[in-house]
């Protein structure tokens, strides 16, 4: 019961530090999501020059989406005009960091590591964009246009940014978040401080090893900073914890598969290698010139002296990332809305049901809601089908239609990074 109430205590320590920086994070990507215009996007970043490139970095850097997230608004950007510089240094600036990924790891890391990751972030997009614009002169892969086929709103309301950043983006980061807390509580309160710092070969070696993981694995740039910390606590360099979170969120199985159906296997290859080599820089520079050796030990030595308003933040941030969960389980299926409340899943509505029968469809990939609204809106943008619901819990879509084009669907479906497996 004592290991219990240990383990407890400190991972109620992460949850209420990270809590109130996590909160005005999505408080930023309310006002994102309401004033930001993907078409005003596209048209940056649609000539093949270097504006355009760092455009993308620019936009990609503040942008709070996760790592599968920003694999359909990246491929609806390409599909909008964006040049392969562009849509790959969108791609690799934009899930290493984010205004709640920052918020965070200055509450958790400090000021200058934080820092620090935006410049790297920033850069490496610039740097991997510019170097695939160099490199690879060839036409993108024939796909069909991931854009949904209905037009993007020119503004949101606010009831619809504040349930995107208080409702939406929660519920996304959930469960990585949990799970990242759990496991830091656990490191931080069982774990030797030195079990991680007499690594063999030392710095380059715990590099390598956190390169290894980084790359292949789904990572989330916001929930792997508390178990980062711990990490650092039982002794991992500094430097290793920074491929973590640079690395591991703009590689992954899903992303790489994506890239090589959507701009070809050379562009991914350089893609690949250009965030593994300016991640190992990165982490170089850090070591050598910036690491003080005192980061993060703060937050795992005090947790019974946190103030009021960093456990009133905790507090409200565990509401947030449990609630929506909650309601979809307690929410009988009947009485949960089958559609989007925009104006594609209201045309179509109206559409004549007479004839139309129902299919469930087996969809590979969906891990949030930006993939869930991607495949709705994808779907939509077909003739003749009406949209009733997708679940990226179940991996399923409910639609309507008189005549099931199978062959449409998987086109369109695989022309959003995800993989259709046909009706159940």
């Amino acid at each position: 019961m004592e290991i219990l109430n240990k383990v407890a205590a400190h991972t109620w320590a992460m949850i209420a530090e990270m809590g109130v920086y996590l909160l005005l994070g999505l408080a930023i990507s309310v006002l994102l999501h309401r004033f930001l215009s993907q078409a005003w996007v596209g048209r940056l970043m649609g000539k093949r020059t270097i504006g355009s490139v760092v455009w993308g970095s620019v936009v990609g850097v503040p942008m709070p989406l996760c790592s599968c997230g920003v694999i359909p608004v990246t491929m609806s950007l390409h599909s909008k005009g964006a040049s392969r510089g562009a849509t790959v240094s969108f791609l690799t600036s934009t899930p290493q960091t984010g205004v709640d990924s920052f918020l965070a790891t200055y509450g958790m890391l400090g000021p200058v590591f934080a820092l620090y990751k935006i410049v790297v972030a920033f850069v490496s997009g610039i740097l991997v964009g510019l170097t695939t614009d160099l490199l690879d002169k060839a036409k993108p892969s024939k796909v069909a246009p991931a854009s949904s086929g209905a037009p993007e709103p020119e503004s949101r309301s606010l009831k619809e940014s504040l349930r995107y950043g208080f409702y939406t983006m929660p519920g996304d980061l959930a469960s990585a978040l949990i799970i990242g807390f759990i496991l830091a509580g656990i490191i931080s309160a069982l774990a030797p401080a030195d079990l991680l710092a007499n690594i063999p070969g030392g710095a380059l070696s715990a590099i390598l090893l956190a390169t290894l993981i980084s790359v292949p694995f789904y990572i989330c740039s916001t929930g792997s900073i508390p178990l980062a910390l711990a990490l650092v606590h039982s002794g991992l360099p500094i430097s290793a914890a920074l491929v973590l979170l640079i690395a591991g969120p703009a590689t992954n199985i899903a992303t790489i598969t994506t890239m090589r159906k959507v701009l070809g296997g050379r562009s991914t290859l350089i893609y690949v290698i250009g965030v593994v080599l300016t991640t190992w820089i990165a982490a170089a520079i850090y070591h050598f010139f910036l690491d003080t050796g005192t980061l993060g030990t703060h937050a795992m030595s005090h947790e019974m002296d946190l103030a009021w308003w960093k456990h009133l933040g905790g507090a409200v941030l565990l509401l947030l990332l449990v609630f929506p969960h909650l309601k979809q389980k307690l929410t009988p299926a009947a009485a949960q809305p089958s559609c989007c409340a925009d104006s594609s899943c209201e045309s179509a509505a109206n559409q004549n049901s007479v004839n139309m029968s129902t299919h469930t469809l087996s969809i590979q990939g969906m891990n949030c809601s930006h993939c869930e609204g991607s495949v709705r809106n994808g779907l939509a943008s077909l003739p003749g089908i009406q949209v009733k619901s997708v679940d990226k819990n179940s991996a399923t879509a409910t639609v309507e239609t008189e005549t099931l084009d199978e062959a449409a669907i998987r086109e369109k479906i695989a022309s959003l990074g995800f993989d259709y497996q046909g009706t159940k």
